[in-house]
């Protein structure tokens, strides 16, 4: 089987080639040369703007262009196609994604974000992927930051952080209508409407249903529906100084695999609301002032919980000689109500809690400007684990065509609302100290004759303080390390057509102190991350109506979960029939049939989907 999908995606390759080649078309795929694609300007990682190709982190851009070729439907399925990241769908209302390990369904040690608004739970540090959307046409692009984040976001950006930025209302301008469908009846649909409210202020509203029928009626429940609306509005108010208003309402169902009898596993809903002002202030200063509120409500079937959060953070960047000095302060209020069923588990029902932080970071130009040290640090006080400080070192030097790059981080994940306040006789989380991980990784990257360019990274995160679930409950009883190698390669074989080859291969060594009841735990957690994962993407641009884009994706196995390594095909045509009317045909897992991703009992079947579009 593995050999006829090599010779499939071979013989793919090869016969686009020559039709390529009997095409005088030169359409550039993504609007921009290769060399231009690598300069993109990226905010995620200093949470200020810089080049791509001069980050000193192994970073990658999922573009605008790039997620409407993939023919997904959701944030989670698009990541799929990002280097690095894991990315395992459980059922076809769940997922596990994380970076460098730790995989799962609650996975810990990533931070995720819309516009810089974290939609992390604090209930157990993950992300509840059913419920967080976005219309897709609206995203700008998605930054991807492969390794620690603390120094400048804080506790839980321990090995990756993930920012979702969408589209200004200004270039989602008229009327898209979006309507997608297979043939198990799974269906997405989307309106969105902009227009120019007054001089330099721009609005867009939209509405979103998705819906996903159960993968086996006779056998499975995991179907899920999910609506949602929200607007966003832009006002350049004046030179450097801007105010965005945005908001978004949801409410969703999932299935519950595990019983027929109670359908409804899952249900959530909430609303958030976030403003953002930047300027330029009279000492040249660049500043920026977010603050976001936001109500959730989740209920799983033995817990109810509502929240409350409101975060406010300020910063400010300020060029002084060759010093780039960026800065800021930030509040966050989190407000809760857990109830647990059918006994109390969770102690207190009710919580409030407070963090307060404080950062700064230095990039120094050295030789030149060939040379940067970038120093930083963050200090956080919380209340489950007190003061955090979370240090950064990084160091990267700039050759013709090249960048070599070195980093030390410190990283920290806070005990979650689970984890510390569970209660039940003599279990209990009391006194949990914050996981914890120092990582070392050293970067190159190179570009030959605009037509290739290598991004390569090692890594080595060493862990200590890492959870347990013991007899007695929840202990920092685990310790360890990650090292891996991960390789990104574009390679622009025609204007019009662009591949990517994406490798990884990591080990993860974990133990457990000498005293603790429950040494498999660290076994588990070691043989749910793949050793080895590759990726061939293909985007080709046949003429200025049609484009083919081909997949091809490696998972090794996880031997803890049983699940068996796997080669997937996946592949969608585009038709741009006029202007504002296009429809596209997205075919997922050719050729390996159903298979297993996790360690449930549904397996994740071939999928053919056709989405018609309507507008910009």
């Amino acid at each position: 089987m593995k050999k006829l999908l090599v010779s499939q995606i071979l013989a793919l390759i090869f016969s686009a080639n020559a039709l390529a080649k009997a095409n005088n078309s030169a359409i550039d795929i993504t609007g921009t040369s290769l060399s231009e694609l690598f300069n993109l300007k990226i905010t995620s990682l200093s949470k200020k703007k810089q080049a791509l190709n001069k980050a000193a982190a192994a970073v990658y851009v999922l573009t605008h262009d790039e997620i409407d070729r993939l023919g997904v439907t959701t944030i989670a399925d698009a990541l799929r196609y990002v280097p690095g990241v894991e990315v395992a769908n459980i059922d076809a209302s769940r997922w596990a994604i994380s970076i460098r390990g730790f995989n799962g369904l609650a996975a810990n040690k990533l931070l995720v974000m819309i516009d810089g608004r974290s939609i992390y739970s604090p209930l157990f540090s993950g992300v509840v992927w059913a419920e967080k959307d976005v219309v897709l046409a609206d995203v700008d692009r998605i930054e991807v930051i492969r390794g620690p984040g603390g120094a400048i976001w804080g506790a839980n950006a321990v090995n990756g952080v993930i920012n979702i930025i969408t589209r200004k209302a200004q270039a989602t301008q008229g009327v898209l209508l979006e309507a997608g469908v297979d043939f198990k009846q799974n269906k997405v649909v989307t309106a969105r409407y902009g227009w120019q409210l007054a001089q330099n202020a721009y609005m867009r509203i939209y509405a979103k249903h998705r819906q996903h029928d159960s993968t086996n009626e006779q056998f499975s429940n995991d179907n899920n529906r999910h609506n949602q609306v929200g607007f966003r509005f832009d006002y350049d108010i004046a030179n450097d100084n801007a105010l965005t208003l945005q908001g978004d309402l949801y409410s969703g169902v999932i299935g519950n695999v595990a019983s027929q009898a109670a359908p409804d596993g899952q249900t959530q809903s909430g609303g958030n609301l976030l403003v953002n002002w930047q300027f330029t202030g009279d000492d040249n200063g660049q500043h920026k002032l977010l603050s976001y509120y936001e109500q959730t409500q989740l209920s799983v079937p033995m817990l109810d919980d509502q929240r409350e959060i409101w975060n406010v953070d300020y910063q400010v960047e300020q060029q002084w000689q060759q010093h780039a000095l960026v800065g800021g302060v930030g509040y966050r209020s989190l407000q809760d109500q857990v109830d647990t069923r059918p006994f109390d588990f969770i102690a207190p029902k009710s919580r409030h809690d407070e963090v307060i932080n404080a950062f700064i970071q230095d990039d120094i130009a050295l030789l030149d400007d060939d040379l940067h040290l970038i120093v930083g640090i963050k200090y956080e006080h919380n209340d489950y684990s007190a003061n955090e400080w979370l240090p950064s070192v990084r160091l990267s030097y700039q050759l013709p065509d090249a960048m070599i790059w070195a980093a030390w981080s410190k990283a920290v994940r806070v005990p979650t609302r689970v984890e510390s306040d569970i209660r039940y006789g003599s279990f209990s989380g009391e006194h949990l100290a914050s996981e914890r991980a120092n990582v070392y990784e050293l970067g190159w990257r190179k570009k030959w004759f605009d037509v290739w360019q290598l991004d390569a990274t090692a890594y080595r995160s060493q862990y200590e303080n890492l959870l347990s679930f013991e007899a007695n409950g929840y202990r920092n009883k685990v310790s360890g390390k990650v090292q891996g190698i991960e390789l990104s390669n574009s390679i622009q074989l025609q204007p019009s057509w662009l591949v990517r080859v994406n490798l990884s291969h990591a080990t993860m060594d974990l133990s457990t102190a000498s005293d603790s009841l429950s040494p498999a735990g660290a076994k588990t957690t070691q043989g749910q991350m793949p050793r080895n994962t590759a990726q061939v993407i293909s985007m080709w641009d046949i003429n200025k109506q049609w484009k083919f884009n081909g997949y091809l994706r490696y998972v090794d196995k996880l031997t803890s979960n049983n699940i068996d390594s796997y080669w997937t095909i996946d592949a969608t045509l585009q038709w741009q029939v006029t202007q504002r009317f296009s429809i596209q045909l997205a075919a997922r897992n050719i050729g390996d049939g159903s298979h297993q991703e996790w360690d449930a009992l549904v397996p994740i079947e071939q999928q053919v989907m056709i989405n018609f579009r309507w507008g910009i």
